[in-house]
């Protein structure tokens, strides 16, 4: 398996995501026709907000409407794993994350103003709390920038995207100790990846993590 294939079947399979469907306590699968139909359905859906208080709301807490049914991302939605253990961001969380936000609405509208993603970014950070970590930091980011046009220039690490990241490093795909770093360039990146958007590589790295270890 080369690393060019694995790309290719990201761009041309279906895509697939487990979400929760309001009023339901279990997950559901959402097919889209491909990857960036995902995207442009999923991340519009914040577009259409006009309130800031529901616009952090629903990023904060990965809601989104598709063909008028209301989900809760796979990232952000309540699970229990094999060994019982709750995943998932839980309302108390959620809620202190999006009150603190609110609470500093100014800055927020600052960061927006900036139309910058990273200074977007490092305010959700410095807003959150315990239990919100790397992903739903950029989740959060990812949602109300979409709202303002406001993208990532760089591919940001966390979770599995980073695991994703040390395999290439391992098959010598990338440069060594790339994984350190809180986001790479594209020209960091192998030729494989060159033409694809920082945030369709993101999601790439974490859902085709295990593939990376068949080349």
């Amino acid at each position: 398996m080369t690393l060019s294939y694995i790309v290719n079947t990201y761009k041309t399979e279906r895509y697939k995501i487990n979400v929760q469907l309001k009023g339901t306590d279990y997950g559901t699968w959402v097919v889209f026709s491909n990857y960036l139909d995902y995207f442009e359905n999923y991340l519009a859906h914040y577009s259409t907000l006009k309130n800031m208080n529901e616009l952090v709301e629903h990023a904060v807490k990965g809601i989104f409407v598709y063909k008028d049914k209301e989900y809760t991302h796979q990232h952000q939605k309540l699970w229990r794993d094999a060994g019982g253990n709750d995943r998932g961001i839980k309302p108390e969380v959620s809620k202190l994350v999006i009150e603190t936000i609110m609470e500093n609405v100014d800055e927020l509208n600052e960061a927006i103003e900036s139309g910058d993603f990273d200074v977007l970014y490092d305010f959700i950070k410095q807003n959150k709390t315990n239990k919100f970590g790397g992903l739903e930091i950029y989740d959060t980011a990812l949602r109300i920038g979409a709202k303002f046009n406001i993208v990532p220039k760089n591919v940001y690490l966390h979770g599995s995207t980073l695991i994703g990241l040390r395999t290439l490093e391992n098959k010598k795909l990338v440069e060594e100790d790339l994984h350190n770093k809180k986001t790479v360039s594209l020209k960091e990146l192998p030729e494989e990846l060159k033409g694809m958007s920082p945030i369709h590589i993101e999601d790439f790295l974490n859902l085709k993590r295990m593939d990376f270890m068949k080349i």
